[in-house]
């Protein structure tokens, strides 16, 4: 079986308010020619989200879901697309990783920095500044 990654970016909204929005359709090349034919599922947003019913994406692929779903999106990456489809695959491969890091706009010198992200408890003080403030404390 040979899977590609289709993306559809659809219109919705009705006169004052409209918006777009981006599908990623996974499909089987050896199943058919035509779209509807040789669907097999969607790429979901998340792939291992704990405590959730398990999608159609993960349910077909089972424990290779994760690498599937990378290599689908670097493939589909290497092909031409407009900026926003290439902004969106870039943050769905960024979602996939598991200890990525985030930037945050420090609290006192407003300079960005990187930091985990963390449910407890969010960093919003550079280390630079933590250690000027540890210094001047003594």
């Amino acid at each position: 079986m040979t899977f590609e990654l289709r993306i559809f970016e659809g219109h919705y909204g009705r006169g004052y308010h409209a918006w777009s929005h981006l599908r990623f359709a996974v499909v089987d090349l050896d199943k058919s020619e035509g779209y509807p034919g040789n669907f097999v599922s969607m790429l979901p947003m998340k792939i291992d989200s704990e405590g959730k019913i398990a999608s159609a994406f993960t349910k077909f692929f089972g424990n290779e879901s994760l690498e599937t779903a990378r290599g689908l999106l670097t493939e589909s990456l290497k092909k031409k697309h407009s900026p926003k489809i290439t902004a969106e695959l870039e943050r769905r491969l960024n979602l996939l990783d598991p200890n990525r890091f985030i930037h945050i706009k420090c609290g006192v010198c407003k300079r960005f920095f990187k930091t985990r992200k963390e449910r407890a408890w969010k960093q919003k003080i550079c280390p630079e500044c933590i250690k000027r403030y540890d210094i001047q404390e003594k």
